[in-house]
Order: structure tokens, then C-alpha cells, then sequence
């Protein structure tokens, strides 16, 4: 019996990610507001596919799209997206984007950007 392309050649998650993630230190205080503009979290992680944050509430795995601001102060970038919960655990919340816009694909490249200057410094 042959072993399958993947246990020949196991991949990292990782490198099979789509887009690269771009860590924001937490003291940046990127924030993530909630539809009722209310603190939903801080951003810890910027992708082009989505986020992961330090929730300041549980978040149930569930199939619900959330509407959700991402804000990051410096240059007061605010960014309006949907997204569905991916993972959720005691520490984070990562959420995938649903109908991204080309605007707010813009914003959040900018964002990518600015942080990722920060990360190869």
C-alpha cells in the first residue's frame, strides 16, 4: 500500500495558510469594535482572509457572520467588515471575512502594511 502525497510529503499548516498573517503587538491597541461600536476586542493578528483578536467576550463556534469595525489609531483607520468565527479559544477569536469590499480590502492592506514594516524592523 502506497502512503497518500500528504504523509509523503507532510505540510506545515502554516506554509498552507493563503494569505500571510501579520502579527500587531497588543500596546499598538489596534481595536476591534463591535456593530454597536461598543470594544469587541484588540487585533493580535491581520491577514487579507481575516483576524484574530484577544476577545473581551467568549465567542460561541458557530456559523453567525459578525459585523465588526477594525480601528487602528495612529493614522484612524477605521474598517467596516463581516466575518464568521473560525476558532475560538480561553485567549483568542480568529474570524474569516465574508464579501470582503474593495475598500475595505484596501484598508486593511494598508494596515498589513504598516504593521508589517514593524514586524522586519
Amino acid at each position: 500500500m502506497r502512503p497518500t502525497q500528504e504523509a509523503q510529503n507532510p505540510q506545515n499548516p502554516e506554509e498552507r495558510r493563503r494569505f500571510e498573517r501579520v502579527d500587531i503587538a497588543h500596546q499598538s491597541q489596534v481595536l476591534v469594535m463591535d456593530a454597536k461600536g461598543g470594544q469587541a476586542g484588540v487585533l493580535r493578528q491581520l491577514a487579507r482572509g481575516g483576524f484574530m483578536m484577544e476577545p473581551d467576550r467568549h465567542y460561541n463556534e458557530d456559523s453567525k457572520i459578525y459585523t465588526f469595525t477594525i480601528h487602528e489609531p495612529t493614522e484612524d483607520i477605521r474598517v467596516r467588515v463581516n466575518a464568521r468565527l473560525r476558532f475560538a479559544d480561553q485567549q483568542y477569536a480568529g474570524f474569516e471575512f465574508v464579501d470582503l469590499d474593495p475598500e475595505a480590502a484596501v484598508e486593511i492592506g494598508h494596515i498589513i502594511g504598516k504593521y508589517y514594516e514593524h514586524t522586519k524592523a
